[in-house]
């Protein structure tokens, strides 16, 4: 089944939706065999169901409570430096945005960055969001 919420951010359509970890997984092995593609299931925060991703561009995340990214959206948090600099290396070569990574002060792990000022401990926490209003 295709996603209404969820798309492939590289093309835009809509991505296979799986409704457990072992369908997802079964969906892997065929996509594997038909195509030679190697992929990763991951759990969607967005839309709580299971999508593929090519095993060379996962690069888990969760969304941190506490870091808000200035569109006023949750940031993404890294658990490991590896694996914040792996996302930082796809958007560039993608998108071609450089992006710094810094450690979030708030909790284990890292973020990304476009903001340079956001280096070195600041980020847009909820409390910094409140105050400026």
């Amino acid at each position: 089944m295709k996603s209404t919420t969820c798309y492939n951010t590289r093309n835009g359509q809509p991505l296979h939706t799986y409704f457990s970890e072992g369908e997802a997984l079964d969906g892997a092995d065929y996509v594997k065999k038909k195509y030679g593609s190697v992929q990763e299931p991951y759990h969607c925060e967005k839309c709580g169901q299971w999508h593929l991703s090519p095993k060379d561009r996962q690069t888990p995340s969760k969304a941190c409570v506490c870091c808000m990214g200035s569109a006023g959206t949750l940031k993404d948090l890294y658990e490991t430096k590896e694996a914040a600099q792996a996302r930082a290396k796809i958007i560039e070569r993608e998108r071609g945005i450089t992006l710094t990574i810094y450690k979030c002060p708030h909790q284990n792990g890292y973020h990304l960055t476009q903001d340079k000022s956001n280096v070195g401990g600041k980020s847009w926490s909820k409390e910094r969001k409140r105050k400026r209003r």
